[in-house]
């Protein structure tokens, strides 16, 4: 009995390391396809070393030393380490972590610094041949973005979900970032008072976004899924007397072009006003009309509340016109 039992474990223990293998293999073939699709679409991509780890139930791929370039801009990323895992038992349940190492984005002129803490990524893909994305969630905390002038912003804690609802090709989306602080060089070049506070109020953002047919397999290969409606529940950034809400609902067309509503509420706008027309956001020669006009159309209290409309592609408020809207179109 006992031999048949050792025997038993033996070939349970062959079994799973075989699998492993085979599963890792999958894997790193993978990552080689990722890489290739990016050098594809006219990016240089390389990794120093591959390597694999987990086992016994884990499947994981280590990449060190990738340089991302993009030829267009001529930008670099720099990523020192990169690990990807799985459980053994259902790859599609995946995690991605960065190492807590410096992330280097280089181009032409400068050479910025993106550091963080925890960062990482985890995927559920729903078990099938088109693997549809049910859910996914990232996080990171101590996040920091440096020029080689100063510091441009930093983040304590950064979260965001985005999960499949009972619409296969609607997602729920939601990002929270506490602790968000405006560095040196942009409190600078705003002309920001040295007495106002160093950070937001947590911003947020809930949203739901329906696509023209689910996230899977096929859109990272092909043709990627595009936003037919948009509908913002909420979006909030409160900062010392200043603050921005917002909400929307807005339908895209085939080509990208959306129309709907936006309502945005801007707190201490008079303040927000002046700060533009300081920093020439906002033409000095017509800046009194603009200032009249909102004048008139905000509650007397600080408050000014805005419908912006936006009609196949053109942006107004009442009858004034803003210009075109950006078109929705993922690339």
């Amino acid at each position: 009995m006992i031999r048949l039992a050792i025997k038993i474990l033996v070939l349970l223990a062959l079994v799973l390391a075989g699998w492993w293998w085979v599963a890792t293999g999958s894997l790193d073939r993978g990552v080689q396809v990722w890489l290739e699709s990016l050098r594809a679409n006219g990016m240089t991509a390389h990794v120093n070393s591959v390597t694999r780890g987990g086992f016994p139930f884990r499947i994981a791929t280590t990449l060190k030393d990738i340089t991302l370039n993009g030829p267009a801009t001529n930008t670099t990323l720099s990523l020192p380490e990169v690990k990807l895992s799985a459980p053994i038992y259902w790859p599609g349940d995946a995690m991605l972590r960065l190492s807590d190492d410096p992330v280097a984005i280089t181009t032409p002129t400068v050479v910025s610094t993106l550091t963080s803490n925890g960062t990482e990524a985890a995927i559920r893909l729903h078990p099938g041949s088109a693997l549809q994305l049910e859910g996914m969630y990232a996080s990171s905390s101590n996040i920091a973005f440096d020029l080689p002038e100063g510091r441009l912003f930093a983040i304590e804690t950064l979260q965001a979900y985005m999960d499949q609802t009972d619409q296969p090709q609607t997602y729920a989306i939601d990002l929270t970032a506490i602790g968000f602080a405006l560095g040196g060089v942009l409190t600078q070049d705003l002309g920001l008072p040295p007495n106002m506070p160093d950070t937001f109020e947590p911003i947020i953002l809930d949203m739901i976004v329906t696509f023209d047919k689910p996230w899977d397999r096929n859109g990272l290969r092909e043709n990627r899924p595009q936003p037919r409606r948009i509908t913002i529940d909420k979006a909030e950034a409160l900062f010392a007397d200043f603050g921005l809400n917002a909400s929307a609902d807005i339908d895209v067309d085939t080509a990208g072009v959306p129309s709907g509503v936006i309502n945005v509420k801007l707190r201490n706008w008079q303040q927000m006003f002046d700060l533009a027309v300081s920093e020439s956001l906002v033409p000095r020669d017509w800046a009194l009309t603009a200032q009249r006009l909102l004048t008139a159309m905000s509650d007397g209290q600080g408050t000014l509340a805005l419908d912006i409309t936006i009609d196949q592609g053109q942006m107004r408020v009442g009858f004034i016109p803003l210009g075109p809207a950006p078109r929705l179109v993922i690339p």
